[in-house]
């Protein structure tokens, strides 16, 4: 079968978000990201915006109704480690 770069590439990208999705539907997988992701931000609530926005973007609602909400799981995720 004979793709284009173009289809190929929109094809990684669409496995790259469903890989994205999966994580961040669960709150340990959103957990994690959120850690891996805070180098890249100023501050942690603009790393969890990001990661909120995304998790917006890919379902059409968001994870978590605020930060502290947020920082509660977060917490609780990491007292169990």
């Amino acid at each position: 079968m004979i793709t284009s770069n173009n289809t190929q590439q929109q094809i990684l990208e669409l496995q790259a978000e469903h890989e994205l999705l999966k994580k961040l539907a669960t709150a340990k997988g959103f957990y994690d990201e959120f850690f891996r992701i805070i180098k890249f931000h100023r501050n942690y609530i603009e790393a969890f915006n990001y990661l909120n926005d995304k998790y917006f973007d890919l379902v059409g609602e968001y994870k978590y109704s605020s930060y502290n909400s947020f920082r509660t799981v977060r917490d609780r995720i990491s007292k169990r480690k």
